[in-house]
């Protein structure tokens, strides 16, 4: 072979490998262009990301310090929670300022002009919404004055108290059940008895609904010749589940009334806080001639579980239910003869135990028999 061909066939061999290797460039550099606009778009993704995350972070910060201002009621807070109200409420003000900025034919000094409009219309309404906050507050702080503040008529009574407590314990909270036309234009008993007949008819908080079963279940008892001490009414949340303990000769109840929906069912939970209270009570006392016995009642069934365990326990049941029954207490104190009405001051510490002592049905009953209302109201 001649020394040309040979040098032909290398000449045509690097050329096909050249043209290969320069082919096989372009696509590796291609696919490193593709990889490297890959890996901005990404890191494009990733930057956006890390904006949204610290803008989300941003609004959570924010959202933590409106309900804390919420929850620490201040001028600072309330000032605060008043000005975003009336953004929101002035947000159309923003917008069409920025409409007559932008539109084809701009008209700034009307933009100008509603800015200015806005400036002066949430000032009002920040204004209003501290006096409103305020307002609600002193509601909640002295409920009694919501009975005064109808109209000014009603605020010039206010007056007639030295101070703030004095209208607390001189407020008859009957004014609660009644018109202010029917609290002005009837007799003392006749208002009474019906503020009494609105609370018994009225809606009730769950507290009230439990306390009228805890005096219903107790006159239960006392018509059987017990001694009662309505314990869960003067301990409230610490009566730690004794709600009524009943004495009679040697025998000690240790009571604990449940008034539910009949939807609901009492579960063994209850019957093992009740024996276990009642135990940790006897274990307490010195008296060894005493004998306690657990028993619930209740308006609504046991479960089978709560069942088994009571019977097993000896936890005794009784099922009853709520109907009408004399609320009002009428006590004697000394050569005092006062009774008392279910949201009177001293309702839920009255104890009917002495002699003369007893629960009436009507106001004109309590009145009948020498007893009057209690001076101080506030409950």
């Amino acid at each position: 072979m001649s020394i040309e061909l040979i040098i032909l066939i290398i000449v045509g061999a690097l050329s096909i490998y050249g043209g290969i290797y320069f082919d096989y460039k372009k696509k590796i550099e291609s696919e490193i262009n593709a990889r490297n606009t890959q890996k901005n778009n990404f890191e494009k993704k990733i930057s956006n990301l890390e904006k949204e995350l610290n803008n989300l972070q941003k609004l959570l910060n924010e959202k933590e310090e409106l309900f804390e201002d919420i929850h620490n009621i201040s001028d600072s807070s309330i000032k605060k929670i008043s000005s975003l109200f009336s953004d929101y409420l002035l947000l159309q003000y923003d917008l069409s300022a920025k409409y007559l900025e932008i539109k084809q034919r701009p008209a700034y000094a009307e933009a100008q002009r509603i800015r200015e409009l806005k400036v002066e219309t949430k000032n009002y309404i920040q204004q209003y919404k501290l006096m409103l906050y305020k307002y609600e507050y002193l509601l909640n702080v002295f409920p009694e004055l919501e009975e005064y503040v109808e109209d000014f008529e009603s605020i010039k009574e206010i007056d007639n108290y030295a101070n703030v407590n004095n209208l607390s314990d001189e407020f008859d909270y009957a004014r609660k059940y009644l018109s202010k036309e029917e609290y002005k234009s009837l007799s003392e008993i006749e208002r009474n008895q019906l503020a009494l007949n609105n609370y018994i008819r009225g809606k009730k908080s769950n507290w009230q609904i439990g306390r009228d079963f805890e005096l219903f279940c107790g006159q239960h008892y006392e018509k059987k010749g017990w001694e009662v001490n309505y314990f869960g009414m003067e301990k409230k949340l610490n009566d730690l589940g004794r709600d009524l303990i009943a004495k009679k000769g040697s025998e000690i109840h240790i009571i604990q009334c449940k008034y539910w929906s009949q939807e609901k069912l009492i579960h063994e939970k209850h019957i093992l806080q009740l024996f276990a209270t009642t135990h940790i009570l006897e274990l307490g006392k010195t008296d060894l001639f005493n004998h306690f016995t657990p028993v619930f009642m209740t308006n609504i069934e046991l479960s089978q579980t709560a069942l088994d365990f009571a019977k097993k326990l000896n936890v005794k049941i009784i099922n009853l239910q709520l109907s009408e029954f004399p609320r009002i207490k009428c006590n004697v104190n000394g050569t005092n003869k006062i009774y008392h009405l279910p949201f009177d001051q001293k309702y839920d510490q009255t104890q009917i135990k002495n002699k003369n002592e007893f629960y009436a049905l009507t106001v004109e009953e309590a009145v009948s028999n020498g007893f009057r209302r209690a001076l101080r109201y506030y409950g």
